[in-house]
């Protein structure tokens, strides 16, 4: 297979072409032009009568000319075909170099326009530096996201192990508290690996939703009910202001954000109280979680709902989680087609709303 010609090059040769043809076809036309149409036409005949035949073409001389401005117009089409190809391909080529550059994981190459370039030109390299930006952020984020997901598992894991390792060896003995023990390791590391299930479904937009026709206070007190002995235990009381609030949604989805938010009031407001809300607005459903706890750190509102963000490790590590809760609520907020968020009370606390519409479209 014959390699391609540089763009420049098949640019230049093809102005070029062009205008060499239409100097040709200029000078033909005019030649033809004198011979059939103006000296049988325009001229009279006395006139065209004293001329000879061979007149009517041009003389050495004329031809010396025409091909003189031939070869200048041919010239002139030819620089500003240059210059117009340097101006074109130099960002392209910019471009390409940039892309091969990302192509063996130099994810900080970016294309550099040119004082020259074309505002379409410069758009394309305007755009590449960003998505190029963008892929080097969300390999930034996947790196950290791995580093999360090992960190989390590491804890649980090594528990496990050193554990069962002791059986093993005989330096434990099994006994029922030691085995409750290693099953709440196991079934951390379940609600782990389900809440990393469910965030990866919703970021590749493939969350499965079972809608149904519920009532928003029904599933909150079904909820509540399940998880109430777990909230007394950590000194939490549970205060219910629930209108009627019927929608369409997954009601297993909706009741598993609600135990996700109740588990961060659990690990972070507790002891205190927490007060749930469903209200109903004309074109949303809310589901509202209020805790008197010690609210949310500056900058926060944000983050919060951002896999593994942690405001203060220590005080996380402390008190557990695995920093999925309040994302996993945000995926199937979205996926619903609503939106959740996080405010700090006025006096104390933090509020946290889940925004549900009431129709799925």
């Amino acid at each position: 297979m014959k390699p391609n010609k540089p763009l420049n090059r098949q640019l230049i040769l093809a102005m070029a072409g062009v205008t060499g043809v239409a100097l040709v076809i200029m000078c033909a036309g005019m030649f033809l032009f004198y011979t059939f149409i103006y000296f049988r036409f325009f001229v009279p005949e006395a006139v065209v009568d004293t001329l000879e035949s061979e007149s009517y073409w041009p003389s050495a001389v004329e031809w010396i000319a025409f091909l003189n401005l031939w070869a200048v117009g041919l010239a002139g089409a030819i620089l500003v075909a240059m210059r117009f190809a340097n101006q074109l391909i130099q960002p392209v080529e910019a471009v390409a170099t940039a892309a091969r550059r990302i192509a063996t994981g130099d994810l900080s190459a970016r294309a550099v326009p040119t004082k020259t370039s074309f505002a379409e030109t410069r758009q394309l390299i305007e755009d590449f530096n960003h998505m190029a930006g963008q892929l080097s952020r969300a390999e930034a984020e996947m790196g950290a996201w791995h580093a999360a997901v090992a960190h989390e598992l590491r804890t649980p894991l090594t528990i496990l192990r050193g554990q069962l390792q002791g059986y093993v060896d005989g330096v434990f003995v099994p006994d029922t508290p030691s085995l409750q023990t290693l099953l709440a390791q196991v079934e951390g590391l379940g609600r782990i690996v389900d809440d990393l299930k469910i965030l990866t479904l919703a970021q590749n937009g493939r969350l499965e939703l079972r809608l149904e026709t519920i009532d928003l206070a029904r599933e909150v007190n079904s909820v509540v009910a399940a998880i109430g002995p777990m909230l007394q235990l950590a000194e939490v009381s549970v205060r219910l202001d629930l209108g009627v609030v019927v929608i369409d949604a997954d009601g297993a989805r909706i009741r598993q954000a609600l135990v996700a938010l109740l588990d961060n009031v659990r690990r972070h407001a507790a002891p205190g109280e927490v007060v749930i809300e469903t209200r109903l607005t004309r074109d949303h459903a809310i589901l509202r979680v209020c805790d008197n706890g010690p609210g949310l750190p500056e900058g926060a509102a944000t983050g919060i709902f951002t896999p593994f963000w942690r405001a203060d490790q220590s005080r996380s590590r402390r008190t557990g989680g695995s920093g999925l809760g309040l994302a996993v609520v945000k995926a199937i907020a979205q996926a619903h087609g609503g939106s959740v968020r996080a405010t700090a009370s006025e006096s104390h606390g933090a509020t946290f709303e889940m925004h549900l519409p009431m129709k799925w479209r």
